[in-house]
Formats: C-alpha cells, sequence, structure tokens
C-alpha cells in the first residue's frame, strides 16, 4: 500500500504576518515554485474540515524519498543514540535498507559535536531547502545560547560536510530545543517553527515561523512573528510530520514542569500556523494521523507519564491520567483508557489508514505497556498490549525497508541504545548501537 495520503485540515484564523516581508533566500537551491495548497484566510474555529483541498506539491524533486530518508535510497533512516562503554553518549545515524533498519550501515558522531542532532520526538529531518533530499536539524550551544544548524542532505552527517547556522532575522533571543519543522503554509516547502523570547522579555511568549525554502546559507524565504495563543510561554511544540501531500498543523504547549499541561492546535493557513487555535486536553504526548481514513488530518492527545513529584503534584486529574484523546477531523472525539508514554503514529498494516503506538511511561517514572490503536473506518480501536518487549517505549515510526508500510522502533531502558522495530504484531528486528 502506498504510504498515507492525507488531505489538511482547514481550521484556525490566517496568521498575520508581523516578520519580514517575502523575499528570495539568498544562495538558495534552485527549486520549482510549489502550487499552493488550497488553505482559507480565515476560517472560523468551528468550521468543519474540508472534503476536497488540494494536495500540496513538493518544490523540486530530487532523488530521495522525501520522509526522513537522508542518503537518498528511497528507505527512511534514523537518528538514535549510541552508548560507548565509558559513558559518553553519542548520535548516530541508521540507515534503511530492503531488510529494514541496518545497525551495520550507519554513521557515529563524536560526543557533542558542535551541531548535535535532533532526536526523533524533537522532528530530526525535513527538506528545507527544496532539492528533494532530508535535512538534518540540530542544535549547537555556544556562549550566546543554543542556536539552530542543519547538515544538508544529501549526505548531510555521512559526508563529514560542517552544518550550517540557521539565519535567526528577529529580534528575539535565538531558538533552542523548541523548534519543529512543518510546512505550516502549505506551499510544500519545509519551515520551521520556534518558541522565542521576545527582547527585553522574560519567557519565551512568541512563535516564530521561518518559511522555506532555505537558502544554503541557513536564511530562510521570509518569516513570521506571532503571541502564543494561550498568551502564555511556550513549554514545547509538535508538528504534524511532513510527507509533501498535505499541510502541517502545530501544537503550542503551556508551560508544565513535567505536569500533563494543555495544548493549543493551531491549523495551517496561508500565512502559516493559525493565531487562534483549540484548546486540547491536557497530555504532552500528541501524534497526528489519518485514523479513519476519511483524508482530513486527526490528531491524538495522551498522558506522557512525566509528573512533576512536588508534594501535591504527584498526579494528574482523572481526565488526563493514564488518557488517550482523539480529535478527528470530522469534530468528532473519543477517549481511550489505561496507559501512559510516548505516542507515535504511522500506517503499520497498509492498509490506507494510520496506526498509533502509545505507552511505555516516562523515562524515569513506572513503566506502562505499549498499545497499538488500529485504524478504522470509525477511528483507532481499543489498542492491544504489545507484548514480547520489556521496558520499551513509543520511539519513531517510519517505511525503513521501502515496502511502502511503516514500521515502528521502540527504545529500551533508559539509555535509548537499545532499539526494537516491529510491525506492531511482531518483532522484526532488535539492535544496540555501539560507537565502534
Amino acid at each position: 500500500m502506498p504510504r498515507q495520503v492525507t488531505i489538511v485540515l482547514a481550521l484556525g484564523l490566517l496568521v498575520a504576518g508581523c516578520g519580514g516581508d517575502p523575499r528570495p533566500a539568498p544562495g538558495a537551491a534552485t527549486a520549482t515554485p510549489a502550487p499552493s495548497v488550497t488553505l482559507p484566510d480565515t476560517p472560523s474555529p468551528s468550521s468543519p474540515s474540508p472534503s476536497g483541498t488540494a494536495a500540496v506539491t513538493p518544490g523540486a524533486a530530487g532523488r530521495g524519498s522525501g520522509v526522513d530518508d537522508l542518503d537518498g535510497d528511497g528507505r527512511a533512516d534514523l537518528v538514535v543514540v549510541a552508548e560507548a562503554s565509558d559513558g559518553r553518549r553519542h548520535r548516530a545515524v541508521v540507515h534503511g535498507s530492503a531488510r529494514g533498519l541496518d545497525p551495520g550501515s550507519r554513521t557515529v558522531l563524536p560526543p557533542e559535536p558542535a551541531c548535535a542532532p535532533r532526536l526523533p520526538a524533537n522532528g530530526w529531518g525535513a527538506d528545507l531547502d527544496g532539492d528533494g533530499f532530508t535535512d538534518v536539524l540540530g542544535i549547537q550551544s555556544d556562549e550566546d545560547g543554543p542556536k539552530l544548524c542543519v547538515f544538508w542532505g544529501p549526505g548531510g552527517l555521512t559526508d563529514g560536510t560542517p552544518a550550517t547556522l540557521v539565519t535567526w532575522p528577529v529580534k528575539s533571543s535565538q531558538a533552542g530545543g523548541s523548534v519543529v519543522p512543518g510546512d505550516f503554509d502549505g506551499d510544500g516547502f519545509a519551515d520551521l517553527a520556534a518558541s522565542a523570547r521576545p527582547e527585553g522579555g522574560l519567557s519565551d511568549t512568541e512563535l516564530v515561523v521561518l518559511s522555506g525554502p532555505f537558502g544554503r546559507d541557513g536564511t530562510p524565504a521570509r518569516w513570521t512573528v506571532q503571541p502564543s495563543p494561550s498568551g502564555k510561554e511556550f513549554w514545547q511544540l509538535t508538528a504534524d510530520r511532513i510527507d509533501g501531500r498535505h499541510a502541517t498543523g502545530l501544537i503550542v504547549y503551556e508551560p508544565g514542569d513535567d505536569n500533563q499541561s494543555a495544548g493549543w492546535l493551531l491549523h495551517a493557513t496561508r500565512g502559516g500556523p493559525a493565531k487562534e487555535g483549540r484548546r486540547l486536553n491536557g497530555g504532552l504526548s500528541a501524534a497526528f494521523g489519518d485514523f479513519d481514513g476519511d483524508g482530513a488530518r486527526d490528531v491524538a492527545v495522551g498522558d506522557s507519564g512525566s509528573r512533576n513529584n512536588e508534594p501535591g503534584y504527584e498526579t494528574e486529574p482523572p481526565s488526563v491520567d493514564l488518557t488517550l484523546t482523539v480529535y478527528y477531523g470530522d469534530g468528532r472525539t473519543a477517549t481511550h483508557k489505561g496507559t501512559a508514554g510516548p505516542a507515535v503514529a504511522g500506517d503499520f498494516d497498509g492498509d490506507g489508514r494510520d496506526d498509533l503506538a502509545f505507552g511505555g511511561g516516562g523515562p524515569y517514572e513506572r513503566h506502562r505497556p505499549v498499545r497499538v490503536y488500529r485504524g478504522g473506518p470509525e477511528g483507532l480501536r481499543a489498542g492491544a498490549e504489545l507484548g514480547g518487549v520489556r521496558e520499551g517505549r513509543p520511539y519513531a515510526a517510519g517505511d525503513f525497508d521501502g515496502d511502502g508500510d511503516d514500521e515502528f522502533v521502540l527504545s529500551l531502558g533508559r539509555d535509548r541504545a537499545e532499539y526494537v522495530v516491529t510491525d506492531g504484531k511482531r518483532e522484526l528486528s532488535r539492535f544496540t548501537v555501539t560507537p565502534g
């Protein structure tokens, strides 16, 4: 079956551009401009999702498959953590193959490289320059604070080319960990959304969107700045997965300090993420997909398992504790109870509807069972517990063997250096990544 073909949920309000006007990006790769997806200028937050939104056409077509395909062989790759015998932690890229993820085909970076590649929960890859190949996002730390950096594909991390700093064109603090890739305006080019602290401010209360295509000097084509939809500090961001076929929504989380805080769902518009959004149930885990196969984007929000552990804050309300809430594109909601942990979505059985792996508990909290919720005409069905994997937590999903459907990966233990690949029914492979 082909990868999921999905259509954007066209809700929310148009973002008023607060930053620079559109302009060519210096040094940008030559790319065929993509026609804009049909997105609303000023949709009502209560409007239903359209049933016939045009599909996004990506930018210039390269040889890569587009989704997390660093080496351009048509199969997804994965950034993981490798643990050395002396306890030092490295980043590594494990490449896909006809047999799935191949730990023998990997690139291990020195510990604490100048630009440390991001891990899957943060969104590690996107085609920022529009050449058809995945680029690798990273964070570079220096005396002025963390800065965004990028390894350009094809090759990226694997050919030893130094990373490029992303140009930060606004008068606010540079983005740190709260940055995610997406196509927030539906033009087919990857963008970056980041929290930022306004000049003279004390907390990150602005959303900065750097729009692609980016030049090879790290400069975005344009940018906007908008306030937090809640008026509060950003705690973290989660974005829909880029696959070149739909614009991507964005979740902006309120401050949490390990509590299961609420997020605000901002849908895509022609100007980028909507200014106003829908407040979601509390839960720091989230995954987007088309779980009922109707062509509209859905989002599942769940309890990540983390807890504050301060007196009086060790528990969550019953509406949040061990809860997964699914918001469907047609306005329905559904609730599932019984586990907590990370969530990853993908079409694991190739039926054209996305499935969801959810559970495992927080990294430093009690372990919880991992459940696989299968997509169907009515949406996600009650999840069956995934057996045979102890202490596993959902880590990432992708088509690592190039057969057209997704597999998902669990990380084992706190060091996340051992991984299990599964199709949701059985274990396909298990490997440990070491620097040697």
